[in-house]
C-alpha cells in the first residue's frame, strides 16, 4: 500500500514553504499583479526582493545533488514545495519550475565546456535570484503538436545549420516561453538543416547572451502574472559544438515525454495550490460574514460548496501525487501525469469560481484575492497546451481502436 505519511524532513520543509508563501509570495505576487505594465514588475524591486528572499532559502536548488551545492532533497518534496508556493501566487512559483533547467544539466556537463561549471557555481551560490533557466520549445505556429512524430510537414520553424564545427541558429520562439525575459541560459530546441519532422530536433543548453540573442517584451497577460513570458529571437546565433545537449533521432522522443510528465504533474500541482488557495480564503471570509442573522458557513447551499471544494482539491492531489511517485521511482508514466494535470486544472477553474461565489458581491472585488486566484486557473487550463489537445494525447497512448 501507498504511504501518504510525509518523511518528517519533508514536512519541515513543506511548514517553513507554507509560511513563506504567505508571508512572503502572496504579498508580491499581488502586488505584481496589479502593476500595469509586466517590464516594470519583472524589473521593479518588489520582484527583486521576493527573489533574493527565495534564492537565499534555496528554492532554486531544491532537487539539485549536495555534491554540486545543492540541497539534495528528498523525493516528493518538490510537490509538496510546489503546491505551498503556488498557494501563494502560482506565477511566481512557475519561476521555480524552470529556473534550475540548466543548472540540472550543467550538474552532469562540467566537463564538456566552462559555462556550465561557471554558470552550476554562480547558481547554487546566487542568493539575488540573478541566474535562472528557461525553455525554449514554443513557436508561433508550433505548440502543441510537438508529439507529432512521424509527421514530416511537422518541423520547428527555427532552424541549425552547419558552419566548421558550430551550429548556426536562427528564428524565433513565441511569447509563451516562461521566464524568457528573465532566464540568462535556455534549453533550445530547433529543427536540424530544415530536415521534415519533429524527430530532426536539436536540442542545445546555451547562455542566454550569446551574440544574436534578443528578447521581445513580457507578455501582459490575463492570470499568472507572476511568471514573465517573452519571445526570443535567434539572429545567426552562432554556437559551438559543445552545447549540444541531443542530437536528432529518436532520443528526442524519449527526452521529451519525460520532461512533458514533469511538467504536466507540475502544472497540476500548480492548480491544486490556485484551489487551495481560494478555499481556504472563502473559508475563512464564510466564518466570519454573516447573512440572514448566521454566518454564511451555517447556510447548507455555502457549506455544500466548501465540502465540494475540499473533496476536488483532495482528489486531484491524489492522482498528482501518484504521479509524482513515479517519476521518483523511474516509472515516469504520461498518461497518468496527463489525467492528473487536466484533472487538477478543470478543478481549480471550477473551485475558484465557486469560491468567487462564496464571497458574493465581494468575490469580483480586488479587495479580496479570490478574483486573481480565478484568472490565475484559467490559464492553467492551457499552460503547456491546452487540456484539450492534452487529453487527447493522452487517450491516443492509452485507447487503441
Amino acid at each position: 500500500m501507498v504511504n501518504f505519511t510525509l518523511p518528517e524532513e519533508v514536512e519541515r520543509i513543506q511548514q517553513m514553504t507554507r509560511d513563506f508563501a504567505r508571508n512572503e509570495v502572496r504579498p508580491a505576487g499581488i502586488e505584481i499583479d496589479r502593476i500595469p505594465d509586466p517590464e516594470s514588475a519583472y524589473t521593479g524591486d518588489r520582484m527583486r526582493r521576493l527573489l533574493s528572499s527565495a534564492y537565499e532559502i534555496g528554492f532554486h536548488k531544491l532537487n539539485l545533488p549536495k555534491e554540486v551545492g545543492g540541497l539534495g532533497a528528498p523525493a516528493m518534496t518538490n510537490v509538496v514545495v510546489q503546491e505551498e508556493l503556488a498557494v501563494g501566487d502560482a506565477g511566481i512559483a512557475s519561476h521555480f519550475l524552470v529556473a534550475p533547467m540548466i543548472a540540472g544539466i550543467s550538474a552532469g556537463a562540467q566537463d564538456r565546456h566552462p559555462f556550465y561549471k561557471d554558470y552550476l557555481q554562480e547558481f547554487v551560490e546566487d542568493t539575488k535570484g540573478q541566474h535562472s533557466g528557461a525553455w525554449a520549445i514554443t513557436e508561433p505556429h508550433h505548440g502543441s503538436d510537438l508529439f507529432e512524430f512521424g509527421e514530416p510537414s511537422i518541423r520547428f520553424e527555427a532552424t541549425a545549420t552547419r558552419d566548421g564545427d558550430d551550429y548556426v541558429v536562427n528564428g524565433q520562439k513565441s511569447a509563451f516561453v516562461s521566464n524568457g525575459w528573465l532566464a540568462d541560459a535556455l534549453l533550445l530546441m530547433v529543427n536540424m538543416d530544415s530536415a521534415p519532422g519533429m524527430e530532426n530536433t536539436i536540442t542545445f543548453a546555451i547562455p542566454g547572451d550569446l551574440p544574436g540573442i534578443s528578447r521581445g517584451k513580457p507578455l501582459n497577460k490575463l492570470g499568472l502574472r507572476g511568471l514573465n513570458q517573452a519571445e526570443i529571437f535567434f539572429d545567426n546565433v552562432r554556437i559551438p559544438p559543445e552545447f549540444v545537449v541531443l542530437p536528432p533521432g529518436p532520443a528526442y522522443k524519449v527526452m521529451i515525454e519525460r520532461i512533458v510528465t514533469g511538467g504536466n504533474t507540475a502544472v497540476g500541482t500548480l492548480a491544486v495550490g490556485v484551489a487551495r488557495a481560494a478555499y481556504e480564503e472563502a473559508l475563512a471570509y464564510a466564518k466570519t460574514r454573516v447573512q440572514g442573522g448566521r454566518r454564511i458557513c451555517e447556510h447548507e447551499t455555502i457549506k455544500l460548496k466548501l465540502f465540494d471544494a475540499y473533496r476536488q482539491i483532495e482528489a486531484a492531489r491524489a492522482l498528482l501525487w501518484k504521479s509524482s511517485w513515479l517519476v521518483a521511482n523511474g516509472t515516469p508514466h504520461l498518461p497518468t501525469a496527463m489525467a492528473a494535470r487536466t484533472m487538477a486544472s478543470d478543478m481549480a477553474m471550477r473551485v475558484t469560481a465557486d469560491m468567487v461565489q462564496v464571497f458574493g458581491g465581494y468575490g469580483i472585488s480586488k479587495e479580496h484575492p479570490v478574483e486573481k486566484f480565478y484568472r490565475d486557473a484559467k490559464l492553467l487550463q492551457i499552460m503547456d497546451g491546452t487540456n484539450e489537445m492534452v487529453s487527447l494525447k493522452a487517450a491516443d497512448q492509452l485507447i487503441e481502436c
